[in-house]
Order: structure tokens, then C-alpha cells, then sequence
């Protein structure tokens, strides 16, 4: 009698245990979302802890350049990530191609342009960027030979003499932004003319810089008269009280900044409710005041260094999914023309 009811409690014990894991599930039920940023570490964490604020989800962040992301999931099969924040469509398109993403269209997808997003729902913009010309003016001002010359406004602009070694681009291998410019000259000018022009540009520059961000800080502190990076980078700079003055040229490229859910990633509810998290109005508003971005949604009201932008200066015909599927051969040509 003693040994059947001792056998009792310890059947209830087991039990009560199995109830507790199941109220109180820890860690293990609820894993850290797993993130790769492709913009701003900073921006990045702003907006993923709004959402764990907002939802109690935990999560990690890696921050990435496209390229490193794209190589880490393309090339070297990264598994584990559950979301890929930001990064410029044609990362993402490639991701969809591999098949590498989740179908899922956010809530308030339906909202966005046809053009800011994947047809068949593998990725979602977030953002909207333009490339454009950043000029330190107090460097200008300064340098003798620069002084003299109006502001450049064109991309041909930056090829001027006076400018050798004063100027920098992004490595279009490395750096979504440097991409875009390769890849949205091919589209308005051809490749062979694309490629010469950029291949130009690197002999003019003093260096060709891992990611946009980098031209843009270094641009910020005077390392360079001038620079090609994303528009939000360079006003980035302006608003913390740097003399960048931007201009958008003509036909320039730009970028939806998307996001998409990776099919191999272990926390997929997690991943759906963050891409509808950044598609709020709430995240919307927080993160294009922080990220001088431009707004994918309707009434969202771009911070107020974004209101001379003008769209119809881009190059309304530029296709992400053909920039995707043209990298492997333009990065090619560009490398053949830049052996050491």
C-alpha cells in the first residue's frame, strides 16, 4: 500500500511539473528572434526593442553590408537567421530566387505601391532611398582648386581633375549602395558604359569604401571632398551639424529597404509579427524621423530634411529583380576591369 501510493505522488509530482513547463515554458519556447540588419545597428535596435517592448519578444541583432549577407546566406548556406531587416531588394530577390524566404505579405501590404514590393509576397519594403552626390562644403570652401567650381549635380561631374583623389564610392561587392549605383547605371546606360563610368569613378576616388555608411562618415569628417551613398546617410551627418550638401542626379538609382522572413529560421510567428511591426504606423513614423528614409505607406510624413525631394529625379524604370539576377555577371566584368 505504502509503494502504491508513493508511486501515486510520484505520478502527480511529474505531472505538476509537466503543467508548470507548460504555463511557464522559459526560454526555450520563446527564442530570441534572430536578425540580420543591413542598415544602422542603432536604428536597428531602436526599432527591435520597440517591438519587444510592444510584444515581449527577445531577439538578437547582427548587423551586416548586403554583401556580407548575401554571401552568408547565398554562398556560405547561413542557417538560423529568421529575419533579414533592410538591405536594398535586390538582396532580397536573390534570397527568393535560391529559395531561401517565407511567402508572408505583412499587415498594411496591401497599402504599398506595387513597385516597393515582391508580387508574390516573399518580401515587403520598408523603406524608400535615393542615391545621391554628398559634398563637405567646408572642405570645398577650403581647397583652392575646389573652391572655384560649382557643386557637382551630375555623377560625370565628380570625374574633374581637380577632384582626383578627393572623392569616394562604395565597393559595389561589398555595399548594397555601391551596387545600386552599378547596377542602376547598367539599366539607364548599358553595361559596357556602366562599368566604364564606375571603373572611372574608382580611379578618381581615394579609395572605394566597404559599405555606404563608411563614404558618408568619412565624407562627414573631412577625409574626402565628396561622395555617391544613400540620401539618408548623408542627412544622417547634416542633422548631428556636418556641412554635407546633397543633390540627387539625374536618372540616379535607389533602393527599397524590405524586409522578409528566412524559410530556415527557427521562430517563424516572431518573424510574421516583426514584419508587421515595421510595416505600423507607429514603427513607420519612429524609424523614417530617425532614418531620413522615405515612407513606403500612405500618411506617414517623411522627417523634414526629406521635403525637396523630388522622386521624379530617379530612375523610375529601375527593376530589382533584374538588378539581382544581373550581379553575378556585373560584379564580374567589374572585377575584370579593376585586377590588381
Amino acid at each position: 500500500m505504502m509503494m502504491r501510493k508513493g508511486s501515486v505522488i510520484l505520478v502527480l509530482a511529474a505531472a505538476f511539473v509537466l503543467v508548470l513547463v507548460w504555463i511557464y515554458p522559459g526560454k526555450t519556447a520563446n527564442p530570441p528572434l534572430k536578425v540580420y540588419v543591413i542598415f544602422q545597428e542603432d536604428e536597428g535596435r531602436m526599432l527591435l526593442e520597440k517591438f519587444k517592448k510592444e510584444t515581449g519578444q527577445s531577439y538578437e541583432v547582427i548587423r551586416m553590408s548586403s554583401g556580407e549577407a548575401s554571401y552568408h546566406l547565398l554562398s556560405m548556406n547561413k542557417t538560423g537567421i529568421d529575419v533579414v531587416l533592410g538591405g536594398t531588394a535586390d538582396l532580397h530577390e536573390s534570397l527568393k530566387s535560391s529559395g531561401k524566404l517565407l511567402r508572408y505579405s505583412p499587415r498594411m501590404s496591401d497599402k504599398i505601391p506595387e513597385a516597393y514590393k515582391d508580387k508574390q509576397g516573399y518580401w515587403t519594403g520598408m523603406y524608400m532611398g535615393a542615391l545621391a552626390i554628398g559634398v563637405n562644403e567646408q572642405v570645398w570652401k577650403q581647397d583652392p582648386e575646389l573652391a572655384r567650381l560649382p557643386l557637382p549635380q551630375r555623377y560625370e561631374d565628380l570625374l574633374r581633375p581637380e577632384l582626383k583623389g578627393k572623392i569616394e564610392i562604395p565597393d559595389p561587392e561589398t555595399s548594397g549602395t555601391g551596387y545600386t549605383l552599378l547596377a542602376s547605371l547598367a539599366q539607364e546606360r548599358g553595361t559596357e558604359k556602366a562599368i566604364e563610368l564606375m571603373h572611372a569613378l574608382k580611379l578618381q576616388s581615394s579609395s572605394t569604401t566597404f559599405s555606404g555608411i563608411s563614404s558618408a562618415q568619412r565624407l562627414a569628417v573631412g577625409d574626402v571632398a565628396a561622395v555617391v551613398s544613400f540620401l539618408g546617410d548623408q542627412l544622417r551627418f547634416n542633422n548631428s551639424g556636418y556641412a554635407i550638401r546633397s543633390s540627387i542626379p539625374p536618372q540616379a538609382g535607389w533602393e527599397i529597404g524590405a524586409v522578409s522572413i528566412l524559410k530556415n529560421g527557427g521562430n517563424k510567428a516572431a518573424a510574421k509579427k516583426l514584419a508587421d511591426f515595421v510595416l505600423s504606423k507607429s514603427a513607420q513614423t519612429t524609424y523614417m524621423n530617425t532614418a531620413f528614409s522615405m515612407p513606403v505607406i500612405p500618411n506617414i510624413k517623411p522627417n523634414p530634411l526629406l521635403a525637396s525631394v523630388k522622386t521624379d529625379q530617379l530612375l523610375s524604370s529601375y527593376r530589382f529583380d533584374v538588378a539581382a539576377s544581373a550581379r553575378s555577371d556585373l560584379l564580374m566584368r567589374w572585377r575584370a576591369v579593376n585586377k590588381p
